[in-house]
């Protein structure tokens, strides 16, 4: 297999942006808020499959049980108290969700071949060497298996639109939402 990126140049990137909504662990939503994470790595599949440049995602905190490696865990943005220390997590409320506009889409082969062509800082900010990215990505439950598949995996160049997005609590009930600096 080839580490060689694909630009999403396909029929699919002549139809309109679309809007579409996925879950992220809190730390990179926070990586993503404070403009150190700006490529999200995904499986290609599902609305992973088809994004195009100008997409838009609503990225909403992934509160389920924290299953990451140890070096997945390092502390992000939002649990760092004043003064330096690092925040009970009792104390931390979950992050909000956020909205990002896609900005390159590029398909890779493997993991290993999206960290080297999008830059391991870009997609994972802090993580130490190429190896310790590979096995993040390859931890989360049925990604090795799916890249073993040859599914592939696409590496989303991310610029934030709203750090905070709140869908109306009250309104007409056509879906707007406010979004919030």
């Amino acid at each position: 297999m080839s580490g060689k990126a694909h630009d999403a140049e396909t029929a699919t990137s002549r139809r309109p942006p679309r809007r579409r909504h996925s879950s992220l662990m809190p730390q990179y939503l926070e990586l993503i808020r404070c403009g150190a994470k700006t490529v999200e790595g995904r499986i290609c599949k599902g609305i992973w499959e088809d994004v195009v440049p100008g997409d838009e995602f609503v990225f909403a905190p992934n509160l389920g049980p924290a299953s990451a490696p140890a070096a997945a865990t390092s502390p992000s943005p939002a649990s760092v108290a004043p003064g330096g220390g690092t925040a009970s997590p009792a104390s931390l409320q979950p992050p909000a969700p956020l909205l990002v506009r896609a900005t390159t889409v590029r398909r890779y082969d493997t993991f290993e071949g999206m960290l080297r062509g999008e830059g391991l800082a870009a997609c994972l900010p802090g993580v130490g060497s190429l190896e310790a990215g590979v096995a993040l990505y390859r931890a989360i439950p049925g990604y090795a298996a799916q890249e073993a598949a040859g599914l592939g995996v696409v590496g989303v160049g991310v610029e934030l639109v709203a750090a905070r997005f709140e869908p109306e609590e009250e309104g007409n009930g056509d879906g707007e939402a406010r979004l919030g600096r």
